[in-house]
């Protein structure tokens, strides 16, 4: 049994479902396809166990047949039975009478009080009518005068935003020093190839918004380029703002990508 791939892909499971049961109403089919592939590399990770018990059985079986015409062992001697003596009898004294019963109290006879009436209210004398209101006449004044509505401003087509400092930080691009940083910078070929069905579906949902065609449609503009200018440029305009790239729970998946596009140019 593989302990190491199994714990890897069992806490990925346990990952993915505590993200979904924090908020069941969104959770999205590529989601359960991400748990389902997971299963199965569990699935097969634990197999080897069964191999394994088989292995166990079979040596079982060929150590009882090699050891079948051997005498068998005499049997053991049955000892004595031991006499245990009866344990003593105890005699337990007479319950005590129970004591007779206390009578209960007279009842106590409680007359009602008399209510007493509440004197009658008094009522206020009415207050006099106010006296008549003079309403002055309204003069006409002068018409309204005639406002044309002023011509609408000429509307500008929309234009992209400037690229943000967010945006720009996904693009650093550190000095690898030590070696296994310069293995992981090794260029490729194609990026459909490098990536995982996994990592598909994780970049898929993170940085695509759930869309296949979309990430489907990036891998292959991205491979058609010839400079890492050009695919910066292309994720830029269609990619970064539009999807939110530069939110914190997408920062570290957009650098991660962005690292493997760089690997297709070096």
């Amino acid at each position: 049994m593989d302990f190491l791939k199994a714990k890897i892909y069992l806490d990925k499971i346990n990952r993915d479902f505590a993200r979904m049961h924090k908020d069941p109403e969104n959770v999205l089919r590529i989601d359960v396809d991400i748990i389902m592939a997971n299963v199965r590399e569990l699935y097969d990770a634990l197999l080897s166990e069964a191999d394994a018990s088989a292995q166990a059985v079979k040596e079982v079986v060929h150590k009882k047949h090699s050891t079948h015409n051997q005498p068998e062992p005499p049997a053991p001697v049955a000892a004595p039975p031991v006499v245990v003596p009866p344990p003593p009898v105890v005699v337990m004294p007479p319950a005590p009478a129970p004591a007779p019963p206390t009578p209960a109290p007279p009842p106590v006879v409680v007359e009602p009080i008399a209510e007493v009436a509440p004197p009658p209210e008094e009522k206020p004398a009415p207050a006099p009518p106010p006296p008549p209101v003079m309403v002055e006449a309204i003069k006409p004044a002068d018409p309204l005068p005639i406002v044309k509505p002023a011509a609408p401003a000429p509307v500008s087509p929309p234009s992209f935003p400037a690229v943000s400092p967010d945006a720009e930080a996904l693009f650093e691009q550190k000095q690898a020093k030590e070696l296994s940083e310069k293995l992981s910078e090794l260029p490729i070929p194609d990026l459909r190839k490098a990536i995982a069905l996994n990592d598909r579906l994780l970049l898929t949902r993170e940085l695509f918004g759930g869309d296949n065609q979309a990430f489907e449609n990036a891998i292959n503009a991205l491979n058609g380029f010839q400079s890492m200018d050009q695919a910066k440029a292309y994720l830029l305009d269609y990619c970064v703002m539009r999807y939110r790239w530069t939110d914190k729970k997408h920062v570290e998946t957009a650098k991660n990508f962005i690292k493997l596009v760089r690997r297709r140019f070096n």
